[in-house]
């Protein structure tokens, strides 16, 4: 088993913060001394359909994007997610969604709107933050730059000239395609490590950074988005109702003690995820990892033959019945369904059970006497020796039944 980050270069407008949540990941697996070789890079877009070495992902990038089947639907069975900085700007989960993240409690949620709707659905949760607060903080502070990034224009009247005319105004938003963009985050991220004196911006993934290296910050938004909804504890979260109150010589937050709280949280969570699944996947995946034979399901194969011969047009209502009630019988259901959906089960027999199966109660099959010419699909061995008598004494076609026939 091993450990997994991702890969994401955005289809639109790249967000160099996005990547910045990926950079963090590394520095985590760093700290708990991952060998590089044991962590696996899988693009975001394509964690639905990953099928390599089982891994366990550290979920804190935004899944905004829509997937039928929400969240579940996002990860591959190979993949075991971590959920430690979860945001959902939706209010509201799917059932399978209440299932599948119940599965991985507890779930550490990035803001406190997300943390409401998870816990609105009892799923056991906790209010994590972004996972950027644990970037590292620098080793000196002799930055002498001012950074103004991607500041709404109405903060602008109100910075001061003296920090406003020297000042490097950048911008994380870049809709021109880029071949790296982790790579152009990090430059921006050393930048701002090596230079700044002071950052002034209305980014989540440029003031948390900050932040956490130690860098000075003024963190200014028109308008407070809910993703912000953890971040006031740290650092003062200034809006347009307040610009004129900005203190524009702050100081560096200090919380490496509360830095250590979270990392440990953090690498607790991983290791002992990796340590309750590891063992079994591996296990799994010794027999997985293989050249692949074709297989069928051998005691299937009578029945699909006949089913294939006689249910040829794909819209046409056909008529049939099972007779017994085993694993045999949903697989003939379900393969029929598939195959001819106006098909139509007319009756289920069963010799020992009463109960409902596919939408009809099961009925002796003696009461096949009164539909002698219906199609029946016999899904249990037992049967054929009291079908044929049956079949025989009605002098039932034998093009009108099939028995599930072992293949040796």
């Amino acid at each position: 088993m091993k450990y997994a980050n991702y890969i994401f270069n955005a289809r639109g407008v790249n967000n160099l913060g996005d990547n910045m949540q990926i950079i963090t990941i590394d520095k985590i697996y760093e700290y708990m001394k991952i060998p590089k070789e044991d962590i696996i890079y899988i693009d975001k877009n394509k964690t639905g359909t990953y099928n390599g070495e089982y891994v366990i992902l550290p979920v804190s990038m935004p899944l905004i994007d829509y997937v039928e089947g929400g969240i579940c639907n996002r990860f591959s069975d190979h993949i075991i997610p971590v959920f430690i900085g979860l945001t959902l700007a939706k209010d509201s989960l799917l059932p399978q969604e209440v299932s599948y993240l119940k599965k991985y409690e507890p779930i550490g949620c990035r803001d406190e709107r997300t943390l409401s709707t998870v816990r609105a659905y009892g799923i056991d949760s906790y209010l994590h933050g972004c996972i950027t607060a644990l970037l590292p903080k620098r080793e000196n502070n002799d930055g002498e730059k001012v950074f103004i990034v991607d500041v709404c224009d109405e903060l602008l009247e109100f910075i001061p000239e003296d920090i406003k005319k020297d000042a490097i105004y950048l911008s994380h938003m870049h809709a021109e395609h880029i071949e790296d963009p982790k790579y152009m985050a990090m430059e921006y991220y050393e930048k701002y490590k090596n230079d700044a004196r002071l950052v002034i911006t209305s980014l989540l993934h440029c003031s948390v950074p900050c932040m956490a290296a130690g860098i000075p910050v003024v963190l200014a938004k028109k308008y407070i988005s809910y993703r912000f909804g953890w971040l006031d504890k740290l650092l003062p979260i200034y809006n347009i109702n307040n610009f004129k109150d900005i203190d524009w010589n702050p100081q560096t937050i200090e919380y490496e003690e509360h830095k250590k709280i979270i990392m440990d949280i953090t690498i607790d969570r991983l290791r002992n995820t990796f340590n309750k699944y590891s063992k079994v996947c591996d296990l799994s995946w010794f027999y997985e990892d293989r050249q692949k034979n074709e297989y069928i399901v051998d005691a299937f194969e009578s029945i699909k033959q006949f089913i294939d011969s006689k249910f040829i047009d794909k819209d046409f209502p056909y008529e049939y019945s099972i007779w017994g009630l085993t694993q045999m019988s949903e697989l003939t259901v379900s393969y029929i369904r598939k195959k001819c959906p106006n098909a139509i089960l007319k009756h289920v027999y069963d010799k020992y059970k009463r109960v409902y199966f596919a939408g009809k109660i099961s009925q002796n099959p003696e009461k096949i006497v009164d539909n002698p010419n219906e199609i029946i699909i016999v899904t249990t061995n037992g049967a054929k020796k009291m079908a044929l008598e049956l079949f025989d004494a009605l002098n039932k076609s034998k093009d009108s039944y099939v028995f599930f026939e072992p293949i040796k």
